[in-house]
């Protein structure tokens, strides 16, 4: 008796051996068949922001292209935000480490911060916006807005009442300047005697120096403002809040417009009147690219004539301030713009290192 229960003890035990050798058997097959079938990885996108994404300008819509990246791509995402070169350099190398397929450096200043990193993480691919950087697997995807920019300044070098206008930078940076030149190239196109004051805020942060700039514009009789300026340029909305409020603005009959860059802004200010737009598509298009592994070294621009993944909006409120001849006048040079038929002034990326 006791040796029948040893014996079929023992026979228990060897058929769970059996059976756990079976099974794992078959989970090492099922692995197996997914790899021969190549079932696809997670796509992992990140981006490195220099900014807050409650910015309402360039890091909001950068953000807003990465959920779209996520929604549309169904990619997992991260970001984080990076002001330093030293902080931008640990953060691209930290992706890549924990397998990112793509990193953004969302600026002109992440191309040294990529160089230094790239090389490490061949299978990472590294994109900056803005500049000229092209190594095996960094590009840089310029978002022009230039094209916009100039409908813009075709739209206060009509209504300007000064013929004097006025554009704010975060920084002295090409990315920056060349959308200024195009502003100012479509407010000449339609006034030659138009004056445009550039000023610089010194960084993307400081509103009250946004303020105090766009303010002492104002006091010069400037009437329009293109702020290109991340957070720094509210100082600017606000500025001509406080002028359209004030006594001198009834005394004299003359307001402040502003315009919106990178991201529609009519939500932000009753001053804004228009804006040139990056659209969440763009992200999308460039990230597409590198998910299905057509990825080559390379310059990426993206402009109104891609899909219009860049555009210009009116603000709602304010359209119809907008004469109709004025509207028409953009919309014909628009027309000109998409059919290759007018070239924008801007600086050429291309020849950059």
């Amino acid at each position: 008796m006791i040796q029948t229960f040893y014996k079929l003890r023992n026979n228990v035990a060897i058929y769970a051996l059996y059976l756990g050798i079976f099974i794992i058997g078959l989970m090492l097959i099922g692995s197996a068949n997914l790899e021969a079938k190549g079932e696809p990885e997670k796509f992992k996108v990140a981006m490195l922001l220099p900014g807050s994404i409650s910015d309402a300008g360039w890091n909001a819509l950068a953000y807003e292209g990465l959920k779209a990246i996520e929604k549309q791509l169904g990619a997992e995402i991260s970001h984080a935000e990076t002001r330093t070169p030293t902080d931008q350099e640990e953060q691209f190398r930290a992706y890549a480490l924990d397998g990112y397929n793509m990193v953004f450096g969302h600026g002109y200043e992440f191309q040294d911060p990529a160089k230094a990193v790239a090389p490490d993480f061949p299978e990472t691919i590294f994109i900056t916006s803005s500049g000229g950087t092209i190594t095996d697997n960094i590009s840089p995807v310029n978002f022009r807005v230039e094209q916009a920019a100039y409908l813009l300044g075709m739209i206060a070098g009509s209504m300007t009442q000064t013929n004097k206008l006025g554009v704010m930078g975060g920084q002295n940076i090409p990315s920056v300047n060349s959308t200024f030149m195009a502003f100012e190239g479509g407010a000449k196109s339609v006034n030659p005697d138009i004056e445009v004051s550039w000023v610089y805020v010194g960084n993307w942060e400081d509103i009250g120096k946004g303020k105090e700039l766009a303010l002492a514009q104002i006091n010069e009789s400037v009437d329009f403002i293109f702020p290109n300026a991340d957070a720094a340029g509210l100082g600017a909305y606000e500025a001509a809040e406080i002028f359209n409020e004030s006594e001198t603005a009834q005394k004299e009959g003359r307001m402040v417009y502003t315009f919106g860059a990178n991201r529609d802004k009519s939500d932000i200010s009753p001053t804004v009147i228009a804006n040139a737009v990056i659209t969440p598509n763009a992200f999308v298009k460039i990230a597409t690219i590198v998910k299905e592994g057509k990825f080559k070294p390379q310059i990426y621009t993206f402009n109104m004539l891609t899909d219009e993944a860049i555009t210009l909006t009116y603000s709602p409120a304010l359209k119809d301030k907008v004469p109709e001849a004025v509207q028409k006048a953009v919309a014909d040079a628009k027309a000109k713009i998409l059919a290759g038929e007018l070239k924008v002034p801007q600086i050429d990326f291309s020849e950059e290192d």
